[in-house]
C-alpha cells in the first residue's frame, strides 16, 4: 500500500513540475479590435448586442383614462372619473436638464368616460398633475413621462380615495 501511495505521489509531483514552466499568464484580458477579448490563447467573444432604442419622436399625443378606486373591501373595484383636470408641466428637456422654472404646456379635462387626449407635444420630460373635481371622493394624483419614442403615448391614471 505504501509503495502504491509513493508511486502516485511521485507521479503527481512529476506532472506538476512538467506543467510549471517559466511562462507566465498575462495579468488581465486585453481587448481586440473585434469586440471580444483575449487572454493568452483563449478568445472571449461577446454575444450580439441589443439594438439601440428607437429615436425620440418630433411630436406625440398623450391620451388615457382616469380611474378612481371604489370604497369597500374590494380594493380592485374602480370607476371612471369624469371632469378631472389634467395639467401637463414640462420639467426637463430631452437631455434631462431640469427647467427652472417648469413650464405648463397643456391643460385638459376628462370626458364623461374619464378619457383625455393632448396632441402635438414636443419631446421632453413632463409631470402630469391630476385634480378631480372638489366634490369628488378621490384624491389628487401626480405622474410623469419621459421623451416619447412613439407618436401615441397612453397613460392610465388610478386615483386613490381622499383620507
Amino acid at each position: 500500500m505504501r509503495k502504491t501511495f509513493a508511486a502516485v505521489a511521485a507521479t503527481i509531483v512529476v506532472a506538476l513540475a512538467a506543467c510549471s514552466g517559466t511562462e507566465t499568464l498575462s495579468p488581465a484580458p486585453t481587448s481586440d479590435q473585434q469586440g471580444g477579448s483575449t487572454h493568452g490563447d483563449t478568445a472571449i467573444v461577446s454575444g450580439p448586442q441589443p439594438p439601440p432604442p428607437p429615436p425620440v419622436v418630433a411630436s406625440f399625443a398623450l391620451s388615457g383614462i382616469v380611474y378612481g378606486h371604489e370604497a369597500g373591501p374590494d380594493t380592485s373595484k374602480v370607476v371612471l372619473v369624469p371632469n378631472v383636470s389634467i395639467t401637463l408641466v414640462k420639467v426637463g428637456d430631452v437631455t434631462g436638464d431640469t427647467l427652472k422654472p417648469s413650464v405648463t404646456v397643456a391643460t385638459t379635462t376628462t370626458n364623461t368616460q374619464g378619457a383625455y387626449r393632448i396632441e402635438n407635444l414636443p419631446p421632453a420630460y413632463y409631470r402630469v398633475d391630476v385634480a378631480p373635481p372638489a366634490s369628488s371622493p378621490f384624491a389628487n394624483g401626480i405622474g410623469g413621462i419621459g421623451p416619447a419614442r412613439e407618436t401615441e403615448v397612453k397613460l392610465y391614471i388610478s386615483l386613490g380615495r381622499k383620507p
